[in-house]
């Protein structure tokens, strides 16, 4: 299992709700964002490969989580939800449901100890209400997020729609922050070229407006202790996922704890939209891991097939 680094040299936007919302953007990149850059990418520099690759790429990743210095922030494990609070403490119960991201060590403990939550500091070891950690060397903002007015255009007149003012919404990261993802591999030869691949992109960039510098980074090897990839015991979704036939069998939601997500979008440089999908969401809980799939989601009126990447990243919970 290997890690990434993506430190932004450049803010960007990635659309999380797949409609054109503009004026919001995800702090955090989704497993099958990050998927479909990497093969749109691929398609650029080795255009033979990529109808293999589409249909089965030789990576399987994890979707992209906020770090800080050598704090790695992960998602907030859904069976963690709940959680007992001594009387004195209950005041507190409000900070805590916000908490979306743990760092590595706190989320670890979450897995097995009731009384995580005690080892968390609500007052000094929070980050923008929503990260929890146990350094204190955490800054007030990993992240902020600016709006600038963009002005419509007309692309069949070429001229900018009169009134037509909308809010674009882009992501700085903290200097010494950024985003990481673990990827695994068919074998080494996969490996070299996935990194290939990532240093193009790395100029290219990533989410929307790249063509005006939107989005660039750079990457670096990483380590985050502590994690395991499931094999067959009760595991933990790191990427989004959408069961395969095969996952689907007798009692296999039970003792789960899931949240669904909607992922939609458009087919780039087509101005169609890609069928909309559900899928399980990051911090979900299964009794196994689940394979999950490529899924097709072309529209008729293009040639090309377009695939969305459900295939499931989990690791040991516990």
């Amino acid at each position: 299992m290997q890690c990434y680094r993506l430190k932004f040299t450049a803010p960007f936007h990635v659309d999380s709700r797949g409609n054109a919302f503009y004026e919001e953007s995800s702090s955090f990149i989704h497993s099958d964002t990050m998927s479909a850059a990497i093969l749109a990418t691929w398609a650029l520099v080795w255009p033979e490969q990529i109808t293999e690759q589409a249909r089965k790429p030789s990576f399987r990743l994890s979707s992209a989580f906020p770090y800080y210095q050598d704090c790695y922030f992960l998602p907030r494990v859904l069976s963690s939800q709940a959680v007992k609070l001594p009387g004195e403490r209950l005041r507190d119960a409000k900070k805590l449901k916000k908490i979306e991201w743990l760092d590595s060590k706190l989320w670890l403990a979450s897995l097995n100890d009731p009384n995580w939550a005690e080892q968390l500091d609500l007052e000094h070891g929070l980050c923008q209400g929503i990260l929890a950690g146990q350094s204190a060397k955490m800054p007030k903002r990993l992240w902020l997020e600016e709006e600038r007015p963009r002005l419509a255009m007309d692309r069949q007149a070429n001229q900018a729609s009169e009134g037509q003012i909308f809010n674009f919404s882009r992501i700085w990261f903290d200097e010494q922050g950024g985003l990481y993802f673990l990827a695994v591999f068919d074998d080494k030869s996969s490996q070299q070229q996935f990194e290939m691949i990532l240093n193009v992109l790395a100029d290219s960039g990533i989410g929307a407006d790249r063509s005006n510098g939107n989005g660039c980074f750079t990457w670096q090897p990483g380590e985050i202790k502590g994690l395991q990839l499931a094999q067959h015991e009760r595991a933990i979704a790191l990427s989004l996922v959408n069961p395969a036939p095969s996952d689907c069998q007798t009692g296999w939601l039970e003792d789960s704890a899931y949240k669904l997500v909607s992922r939609g979008g458009w087919v780039g440089g087509s101005g169609f939209r890609k069928q909309r999908l559900r899928m399980f969401a990051e911090g979900s809980v299964f009794p196994k891991p689940l394979q999950g799939r490529m899924v097709d989601v072309s529209v008729d009126k293009l040639p090309q097939k377009v695939y969305r990447d459900g295939r499931g990243f989990f690791v040991k919970a516990g």
